[in-house]
């Protein structure tokens, strides 16, 4: 089955579901139905950007309607008392491009209890992860943000990767008097992606307040310690969460232990 174009391929879903959805759901099934092979870097972020861009050309002639913050369904399902909102602050496509406002909100980008042994902790590791299965991969190891440290129990450590990026910062906790007590680590990163696999280090950023910082701390804490009373992430995201790769090192390691193993029984 051929690729379908990304504007069919999420009428294909919202029609077949016959409900709203959010854009993640709405990446997810495309994949997971095999309606594009070629999903890019930012698949969920493109899927926002094709509803957000289609809603704002066409108005109420669009086939899609937002019901509420990143849920959509065809217009034809939308319900007479339902009303379409729409938010400036998601991307949209314009000359088949990715495009989002110049300012975007503090946290980006975030991945929730990565494994330290899937990670190749060499000069300079690579921290990889996907925003979706099947999505292409992205190196978060010159991300900016804040960061957890967590054992089997509990957070350890929580820190700052500013003047450092989250690479450096996590590699210097393998030889710190941190190195034997944590096995996990959770991070919350200020610097988007782009579809082309990049992380945009020109971001700019609204205005600090105080209703930001209170925004930044909510989040990250509702993130990290999922509360059971919590049923919304932080005001502060935008972005997806990452789901975590293992490093190509690790793979060809545990292959070649494989191998040993195999010939020393032979």
């Amino acid at each position: 089955m051929a690729d379908l174009k990304w504007k069919d391929a999420i009428e294909k879903v919202l029609n077949e579901e016959k409900k709203q959805l959010h854009y993640t759901e709405i990446a997810e099934l495309i994949a997971e139905c095999g309606y594009r092979k070629s999903l890019g870097a930012t698949p969920q972020d493109t899927v926002s950007a094709y509803l957000t861009t289609d809603i704002n050309t066409n108005k109420e002639k669009s086939i899609f309607a937002k019901v509420d913050k990143g849920y959509y369904i065809l217009r034809k399902f939308l319900n007479e008392t339902d009303e379409t909102l729409i938010d400036d602050s998601e991307p949209q496509i314009i000359n088949d491009k990715i495009v989002t406002k110049e300012n975007h909100k503090i946290v980006n980008a975030f991945g929730i209890y990565w494994n330290r042994n899937l990670v190749h902790w060499k000069s300079t590791p690579d921290l990889l992860g996907i925003q979706q299965v099947g999505a292409t991969e992205v190196n978060f190891k010159d991300q900016i943000g804040i960061y957890l440290l967590h054992d089997s129990r509990e957070t350890v450590y929580v820190g700052q990767a500013i003047e450092q990026p989250l690479g450096k910062r996590l590699k210097d906790h393998t030889a710190d008097r941190l190195a034997g007590r944590w096995d996990r680590f959770s991070w919350f990163g200020f610097y988007p992606v782009t579809d082309d696999t990049k992380l945009n280090l020109n971001a700019k950023f609204k205005e600090f307040t105080i209703q930001n910082l209170g925004n930044l701390l909510e989040a990250i804490l509702i993130e990290s310690i999922e509360p059971r009373q919590n049923r919304k992430q932080g005001n502060s995201f935008t972005g997806i969460e990452y789901l975590q790769q293992e490093a190509p090192e690790i793979k060809k390691k545990l292959k070649e232990q494989i191998i040993k193993e195999l010939t020393d029984k032979l």
